[in-house]
């Protein structure tokens, strides 16, 4: 009755990294009476962004605010049963959500509790996980398919497996640096510092010349004179040629492969990383017991910048994936997510 009567308000709340985008939309009989989106400077939530929220919630009692959790401690994992794989190393407790009665959703209570702090002048009605953004872009797909999916936000990046609606993957980062060269080699399984390491060694064993100031460094020349003919020379050179510490020639061929492949990503260093995230996540699943021989042929990728397609060249000629990128409007999907919330009460 009171919908009939009044309008219904969905405000939406999305952190970006110079502030805050708000949208708000009113509803009356399901017909779209305004759209307003609106950008707050400020890292934490402005009183201008909260007099903004408070006057357009004020028109009616029937209201619903919004926002996406970006904090670290959160995932997903199979099934709807309560999963010790939610407990992290440090205990930390979670809130679970099932979705579908398939897979469930997690967030630690004191991320969700300080999200609710933050947003405490305004109040929120709902709290939305990145993965939920990921299944909203790809409902299609997810429910018919098998793939990766992938879910890029400034700051944050989710990753999930599904086989026809069953997930089988998923992972969470919130890592904004790009992976330093011991973790990306890990990842590669490629040694960038390798090269660099054997000259610095190589160095220890070569004769600086500037090192001789006079006569007197006599020992130099001793060691000069320690190398007495060319047959010499030559064995030491087929004996580091042949050395087990040297790199094969098929070695050498992929570092550089997996070095040029940096330095062109490194145009878009975030590009770089979700690569690396992205076959991570195929190298963690085939390892897994879940994989059972299956191969991943087909990513998809929810991007919230519109900036992927270097990172798909890339997955389909260095990975042989099949790569679709969609664009998505997170503060939109929030929005769409919230209706649906309310729909279900």
């Amino acid at each position: 009755m009171l919908e009939r009567l009044f309008q219904k308000i969905f405000v939406s709340i999305v952190p970006v990294e110079d502030g805050h985008e708000v949208l708000s939309v009113a509803l009356k009989n399901k017909k779209v009476l305004y759209k307003e989106q609106r950008h707050f400077e400020g890292s934490e939530p402005s009183r201008a962004m909260n007099r903004y929220i408070q006057e357009t919630v004020d028109v009616s009692p029937i209201y619903y605010i919004s926002t996406i959790n970006t904090q670290a401690h959160q995932g997903a994992h199979a099934g709807c049963a309560n999963n010790k794989k939610t407990q992290h190393s440090d205990d930390t407790r979670v809130s679970e959500v099932c979705r579908n009665k398939k897979w469930t959703l997690y967030a630690s209570f004191d991320d969700l509790h300080s999200l609710t702090y933050e947003y405490h002048t305004v109040g929120l009605d709902f709290i939305f996980s990145p993965f939920s953004i990921l299944e909203y872009s790809f409902a299609d797909k997810i429910k018919e398919s098998f793939a990766l999916y992938a879910f890029s936000m400034p700051g944050l990046f989710a990753v999930a497996i599904f086989d026809n609606g069953m997930l089988e993957y998923a992972h969470y980062y919130t890592d904004r640096a790009t992976p330093d060269l011991e973790d990306t080699s890990e990842v590669l399984g490629v040694d960038f510092t390798s090269t660099i390491i054997e000259e610095e060694e190589d160095k220890d064993g070569l004769i600086n010349l500037d090192d001789i100031e006079g006569l007197e460094d006599l020992d130099i020349i001793d060691d000069l004179d320690s190398l007495s003919d060319i047959d010499d020379l030559n064995e030491l050179e087929e004996v580091h040629e042949f050395s087990e510490d040297m790199p094969t020639n098929e070695e050498k061929r992929q570092s550089r492969e997996q070095i040029m492949i940096k330095d062109e990503i490194d145009g878009s260093s975030e590009d770089y990383q979700h690569f690396n995230y992205i076959q991570k996540a195929l190298n963690e699943f085939y390892m897994m017991d879940e994989c059972r021989s299956r191969f991943v042929e087909t990513v998809c990728i929810a991007d919230s910048k519109g900036a992927s397609e270097e990172l798909k060249r890339y997955l389909e000629e260095e990975l042989f994936l099949n790569v679709l990128v969609r664009k998505v409007d997170v503060i939109e999907t929030i929005n769409a997510l919230a209706m649906q919330e309310e729909e279900g009460l």
